[in-house]
């Protein structure tokens, strides 16, 4: 009986210690987790920074009389060519996709409804 008794308590020690084992290594899993997180944003911002000076960026930043903007929200880039017009760039890495938001951005812009507007102060 002295056996069992101590056996049951061996095993009732084993498994709340393997219990806060798993504890622990659930709540280092959950911080290494949001720091890849964190890592994928800020590489992905760096990128949007970056994405100019690549060779195939969609419009020319280097051509003479034309302007890029950095937006940031909602979209990246807006690009004004006196010659080609206005283009709005977004900038996306990986997997990411356009937000909501964006999606309703792009589809204005190809149903053509933007609009030009002069607002005086004075």
């Amino acid at each position: 009986m002295v056996w069992l008794t101590i056996t049951c308590l061996a095993l009732f020690a084993t498994v709340v210690w393997l219990t806060l084992e798993r504890w622990k290594l659930a709540r280092r899993y959950r911080k290494l987790e949001r720091q890849l997180a964190g890592n994928r944003v800020r590489a992905g911002h760096l990128g949007e920074a970056m994405a100019p000076l690549l060779d195939d960026f969609p419009v020319d930043v280097r051509r003479v009389g034309t302007t890029t903007v950095f937006l940031g929200q909602p979209v990246d880039y807006v690009h004004f060519d006196p010659e080609d017009g206005v283009t709005f760039v977004e900038v996306k890495s990986g997997r990411s996709e356009l937000s909501a938001k964006q999606r309703r951005l792009r589809e204005h812009v190809e149903d053509g409804h933007v609009e030009w507007r002069t607002f005086r102060v004075s």
